[in-house]
C-alpha cells in the first residue's frame, strides 16, 4: 500500500510540474472554468428573476438565494472529482480507438491506477472557490434560513466527500465500458449532465425524473437533499441520509471497479 501511495504523489507530481510548464495555458483553462459557471449562475439568476418566485410543491417558495446556495453546494463535490480522476474523460472518449491504452496493460500496476494516477486537474480549484464563495454570499442573506446542527453539519461535509467518491464512481463504471464499446464518451456525457438537474430543488421535476436523480443516477441523493435539510425544506433525518450516502457510494465504487475489471479483460487493441 505505501508503495502505491509513494508512486501516486510521485504521478501527481508529475501532472503538475508538466501543467506548470505552460503556465499561460494553465491559467486560460481555469479563467474558463470560472466563466463558465458564472454565466450558468447568471443564466439562473435571470430565470428565477423573471418570475415572481419558483414554488417547489412540497417545500413552499425557494428564492434566488436559496437556489444560489443549492447550485453552490453543487460545484464543490463536482469540483474535487475533477481534480483528481479528469483522465478517465479521455479513456471513454478516444484512449482505447488511438491505441494509447496498450501501454497501461504494459505497466507493472492495475491499469485503473495507472489511469487515475496520471493527470492532477487544477482548473478543479476554481470550482471549489466559486461554489464555496456562493455558499457564503448565499447564506449570508435574509432569505436564507440555515439550520446549524451537528447532524446538519456532518450531513454536508459527507456530502461533499462521498458526493465525490459516488461521481468518480459512475465515471469509472461508464469509461470502463469502453474497452467492449471502444467509445462510451457520449455516455458518460449524458450521465454527467444529470448534475444539472440537482442544481434546482429536485420537487419541480416529474416523479420518474425524482426517481431516476435519486435511485438510479443519485446525483440528487449527494447535492438536493442535504441542502433542502440544511435549509429547512424537508425534515428528513440527517444521520439516516449520512449512512445512505456513504453506503451508496461504497456500495456504487465497488461496483465500478468490478465493472471496470470485467471489461479490462476483454479489452483487444485497436493496432493503432
Amino acid at each position: 500500500m505505501s508503495h502505491y501511495i509513494k508512486l501516486y504523489f510521485a504521478s501527481i507530481k508529475r501532472s503538475i510540474m508538466s501543467r506548470l510548464e505552460f503556465k499561460k495555458d494553465l491559467l486560460i483553462s481555469a479563467l474558463g472554468f470560472v466563466f463558465e459557471n458564472v454565466c450558468a449562475i447568471l443564466s439562473i439568476y435571470f430565470i428565477v428573476t423573471s418570475i415572481p418566485a419558483l414554488n417547489v410543491p412540497g417545500q413552499g417558495v425557494w428564492d434566488i438565494w436559496q437556489i444560489g446556495f443549492l447550485y453552490g453546494f453543487a460545484m464543490i463535490p463536482k469540483g474535487i472529482d475533477h481534480l483528481f480522476t479528469d483522465e478517465l474523460w479521455l479513456v471513454a472518449y478516444r484512449r482505447v480507438t488511438d491505441g494509447s491504452m496498450d501501454k497501461e496493460f504494459m505497466r507493472p500496476v492495475p491499469v485503473l491506477f495507472s489511469i487515475i494516477s496520471q493527470t492532477f486537474q487544477p482548473e478543479g480549484f476554481s470550482e471549489i472557490i466559486v461554489g464555496a464563495a456562493m455558499l457564503i454570499i448565499c447564506g449570508l442573506q435574509p432569505s436564507v434560513t440555515l439550520i446549524w446542527n451537528v447532524g446538519n453539519v456532518v450531513l454536508i461535509i459527507v456530502a461533499c466527500i462521498f458526493g465525490a467518491i459516488l461521481i468518480t464512481g459512475i465515471k469509472i463504471l461508464v469509461a470502463g465500458l469502453a474497452f467492449v464499446m471502444k467509445r462510451s464518451g457520449p455516455l458518460l456525457q449524458i450521465m454527467y449532465n444529470c448534475i444539472t438537474y440537482v442544481k434546482y430543488p429536485k420537487n419541480i421535476y416529474p416523479y420518474f425524473i425524482r426517481v431516476v436523480l435519486v435511485g438510479i443516477i443519485p446525483f440528487g441523493l449527494i447535492i438536493s437533499m442535504p441542502i433542502e435539510i440544511f435549509l429547512g425544506f424537508s425534515s428528513f433525518n440527517p444521520w439516516v441520509l449520512c449512512g445512505i450516502i456513504i453506503g451508496a457510494s461504497i456500495v456504487l465504487l465497488a461496483l465500478s471497479i468490478f465493472v471496470w475489471t470485467l471489461c479490462a479483460r476483454k479489452y483487444e487493441s485497436t493496432g493503432n
